[in-house]
């Protein structure tokens, strides 16, 4: 049986932190053995936020609750892991104690506010159990120990106290010494203190200003007189240089306060951390992190994620506005710890009214009411209970629907003016109506005896949108009747912050270009008939300048395939394909499954698999998605490509909706993936509706949607028109603008090298491409950029700059005109900036950065726009930059400088094309290190 160690807060009993102090201060304290941290966060809960613990530079976990891959990631952000570790109390009864050989370490004595036994100091039982576990945490990767229960030997009779002290200062320095490389962070201690000079990396302390009374259960502060004496014996401490933590308790729904109160405890001389007494929020400490991420409610009674609207429709806008979406069923428990710090708010789209498990939903709304997290309830409300529905303002009344509405009010900026008009809907409409000093209508309704429906509003806790007044749909097409960007920051009262962005890098819109290996044995209907990837090949892939992502079926080219004796003519182009320099390696799976989860699909209404369920290969009668994930990959590999050149991705074929299970197969098969989603928007159909999210998360893994669907789509199931894929640039133009909601992402099979109506189209979109002047990349160069929105994280420093990491390979903020421009003296891994009317977009030069803004543009020497990734960008001073390319094309990139600029490259010097304040260089390299950009 693994010892589990106690979830407790540092030290919640005022009694027990005066006493030890009233006991310690009897010497010089130890002196730190490296500089101070300087922000500090504490997370004890289940499912600990990593990206955003990883802002801290210290972040204390219960290594219970922590991977050792979790342990690894917090560590390659750039923060220090620290496991919590009890030392004096053993968190279990006298059975587990017995079980795991410890009994003869136990005390007499248990704690019996926490229900934990006191251990012996002196035992050597208790101390090598101490010994092996904090060994066991250093191989887990941890950078140290915050060891609690120092003074817990005082809860035994003082006649022990002299022994159990010299025991606890022998094993602190044993325990530094055995394990040199790990900190060792105190929980007070301050009994044996002077005993340890450098041992102690840092000490805790808590309830300086603002504390928690465990039995009356509530928050209080401190007095004047208890925090002077305090004082009076941390003097010694700070004489010697130790790092003070402060820890302070305040309720999440203070967070403004947290903010001051954390401010003073930094002017104070302490590092300080406000958080919960239980210490499963995300708190304030010398920076705050700002959330960015977005919980999504879905009821699996309306089917799962796959169909949830909140996930197809919403989705993508969500992400658009620089969120990360973690998306909860409601028929399973929901999180337990606080959102307030991590999420910017809570949305439910759900029709079929309150989940099965009514009361435990209710009571979790209710917690996070209680800590200020903007809610919003889209299409029903999930909830009838009259108290709930009266705190948020609400009551809900039990009349027959309506047959005939009045207008009372409308907010125009929030419905009626974006896709669809407003039209008075009696159908389906919820009996919702506003309590006096409720929130605010943005549409109210009367019928004819005078009752009043609020099917949309705005409160100081969120809002809602109910039906039928969210979006209008006609079977075929549908459209938004709110402006859901408007309501959305409204609701959820988003701040001005930074936005990750995926559609832009280097100033340039991203463009990719993927192909899946479907009819790849076809043969065009062009002079000489060649087969459809020869012809993709030689009219698609070699004339146009884009890096392509091409992907092959094994089932349809090889010998063990669906047509054997064509595999001596299919195998050598796709090895041609393949050669390339242009085209990267993918796989489409062995059989080409039509459905990803045919079970699931088997059951669903309608089923029928007008093509089977996966292609007809002789002798593979069951699909086995292990064998269409690596015998695919270990096809390509072995006999259509190069050791230098393998398969990187996978495709997914047919509906493209893999199983946790088939997608952890790609991960173990060092295979990224992608496809899924159906982004399409066009003029005849221009509704933001069409807009797939970018991504879904799965306990196997992300599944990537492609960011624009395929010509299928455009050409009626490739029934025809096949010129129909034209409309695939009415999606390039209506995702740009007003907004840019993706990038220039070709997506087709190899069919579409076979109808001469569709290659025509194809040398269009290719033409439009070209001349959007976009920044090429690899598929497999693209989906890291999309797992950076998912897992990169923001804060803001004590100064009010934006802390960024976790970006992964992407490289491109987003930031509003009011927030000003990048201050490129005070920003860390920025490299520029370029102003478009789609927005300000930021150029980072490495996967974390510091970005500092100011009110006007800086005059310094900045990157406005380059055709290949950036690589590093460093200011050596105003006038010089160290900077680095790597990509497929040669160079080219210009610069906003006031003054005359060149380039120089191991002493050869290239001078730019002038204009309009910008200077265009172009560089005969694809890749560069290590030049010099100079500007006078």
């Amino acid at each position: 049986m693994e010892h589990k160690f106690r979830r407790r807060r540092a030290c919640t009993v005022a009694l027990r932190l005066f006493a030890a102090f009233s006991l310690c201060i009897t010497g010089t304290a130890s002196q730190a053995a490296e500089p101070a941290p300087r922000s500090v966060a504490f997370w004890y809960a289940e499912n600990p936020p990593l990206q955003e613990l990883a802002q801290f530079e210290w972040a204390v976990v219960e290594s219970g609750h922590v991977s050792t891959a979790d342990v690894a990631r917090i560590r390659q952000l750039g923060s220090q892991p620290f496991a919590y570790l009890s030392v004096g109390e053993f968190d279990g009864d006298r059975g587990s104690l017995t079980e795991l050989g410890l009994d003869k370490g136990a005390s007499a004595k248990r704690n019996k506010a926490w229900n934990s036994q006191v251990m012996d100091l002196t035992s050597p039982q208790w101390r090598n159990h101490l010994f092996e576990r904090a060994h066991q945490l250093q191989a887990q990767g941890y950078a140290g120990l915050f060891l609690d229960t120092l003074d817990s030997f005082q809860l035994l009779p003082p006649s022990q106290w002299p022994g159990q002290q010299t025991a606890l200062a022998s094993f602190l320095r044993e325990l530094h010494a055995r394990e040199p490389k790990l900190k060792l962070f105190f929980n007070r201690g301050f009994e044996v203190l002077p005993e340890l000079d450098g041992v102690a990396a840092a000490v805790a302390v808590e309830s300086i200003h603002a504390g928690w009374d465990a039995g009356a259960k509530r928050y209080r502060p401190v007095s004047q007189a208890d925090r002077e004496w305090l004082e009076t014996h941390l003097k010694p401490l700070r004489d010697k240089g130790m790092p003070l933590v402060a820890i302070d308790y305040l309720p999440p729904s203070q967070r403004e306060q947290a903010r001051k109160l954390a401010r003073q405890l930094r002017d104070e001389g302490f590092i300080p951390f406000v958080t919960t007494p239980e210490l499963d929020y995300l708190g304030v400490s010398t920076l705050e992190v700002q959330p960015r991420r977005i919980a999504m409610l879905y009821d699996p009674r309306e089917g799962d994620l796959t169909v949830n609207a909140g996930h197809v429709m919403l989705g993508g806008l969500l992400e658009y506005l620089g969120y990360r979406i973690d998306y909860f069923p409601v028929d399973k428990p929901l999180p337990a710890h606080r959102f307030k710090g991590v999420y910017a708010g809570v949305v439910s789209w759900m029709n079929t009214g309150p989940p099965q498990d009514a009361q435990h939903f209710n009571a979790w709304i209710t917690q996070r009411l209680d800590e200020d997290v903007p809610l919003v309830f889209l299409a029903g409300m999930p909830i009838e209970n009259a108290v709930l529905l009266k705190r948020l303002g609400l009551h809900q009344s039990v009349q027959s629907a309506p047959t005939s509405l009045t207008l009372l009010s409308q907010d125009a900026s929030l419905i009626g003016g974006f896709e669809a008009p407003l039209r008075l809907r009696t159908h389906e409409l919820t009996p919702l109506s506003i309590l006096p000093g409720g929130p605010k209508p943005g549409l109210l309704l009367a019928d004819d005896k005078g009752n009043e429906f609020a099917p949309v509003v705005i409160g100081e806790w969120g809002g809602m949108v109910m039906a039928p007044y969210l979006v209008e749909s006609n079977g075929e097409a549908s459209r938004w009747i709110i402006d859901p960007f408007a309501f959305i920051q409204r609701a959820l009262r988003l701040p001005l912050q930074p936005h990750p962005d995926t559609t832009t890098e280097n100033g340039r819109r991203i463009a990719t270009v993927h192909i899946d290996g479907d009819g790849f044995p076809s043969r065009a209907e062009i002079r000489g008939t060649p087969y459809a990837g020869q012809s993709v090949l030689d009219l698609f892939i070699k004339p146009h300048p884009f890096l392509t992502s091409v992907s092959i079926i094994e089932g349809e080219i090889s010998p063990r395939g669906m047509f054997p004796f064509l595999a001596k003519e299919l195998e050598p182009i796709a090895r041609t394909i393949f050669a390339d320099p242009k085209v990267e390696v993918a796989t489409h799976t062995f059989s080409h499954p039509f459905f990803m989860q045919p079970e699931k699909a088997m059951k669903e209404d309608g089923f029928h698999p007008e093509y089977g369920l996966n292609m007809k290969i002789p002798g593979y009668d069951k699909i086995d998605f292990r064998r269409e994930v690596f015998g695919s990959r270990d096809y390509i590999n072995n006999n259509l490509t190069t050791a230098q050149k393998p398969v990187k991705m996978i495709f997914w074929p047919g509906d493209a909706l893999p199983d946790e299970a088939t997608l952890q197969y790609a991960y173990e098969a060092g295979l990224q993936n992608v496809n899924g989603g159906t982004t399409i928007i066009t003029h005849a159909n221009p509704s933001l509706t069409g807009l797939s999210p970018l991504l879904r998360p799965t306990a196997g893994g992300l599944q990537i949607y492609a960011p624009i669907i395929n010509e299928n789509m455009y050409t009626n199931l490739w029934k025809g028109p096949f010129y129909g894929f034209r409309d695939v640039i009415d999606t390039f133009e209506l995702t740009d603008s007003p907004r840019r909601l993706r990038g220039l992402h070709l997506y087709y099979h190899f069919y579409s090298g076979t109808k001469q109506a569709s290659i025509k189209v194809m040398d269009d979109i290719y033409a439009f491409m070209i001349k959007q002047q976009p920044i090429s990349l690899w598929m497999s160069d693209y989906l890291p950029r999309v797992r950076g929105l998912y897992e990169s994280s923001l804060a803001r420093t004590a100064d009010g700059d934006w802390q960024i990491l976790g970006m992964n390979a992407l490289r491109t903020v987003r930031i509003d005109p009011q927030m000003g421009w990048p201050d490129m003296t005070r920003s860390q891994g920025v490299a520029g900036v370029r102003d478009l009317p789609q927005g300000r977009y930021v150029h980072l030069s490495r996967d974390r950065a510091l970005l500092a803004l100011r009110p006007d543009r800086d005059p310094r020497p900045a990157l406005e726009e380059a055709n290949v990734p950036l690589s590093a960008w460093r200011y050596e001073d105003d006038g010089r930059i160290t900077f680095a390319f790597a990509g497929e094309f040669d160079i080219e990139f210009s610069v906003r400088a006031a003054g005359p600029c060149h380039v120089e490259i191991k002493g050869q010097r290239y001078s730019p094309r002038a204009e309009n304040g910008l200077w265009f260089f172009t560089l005969p390299m694809k890749q560069v290190s290590d030049a010099q950009l100079l500007c006078q």
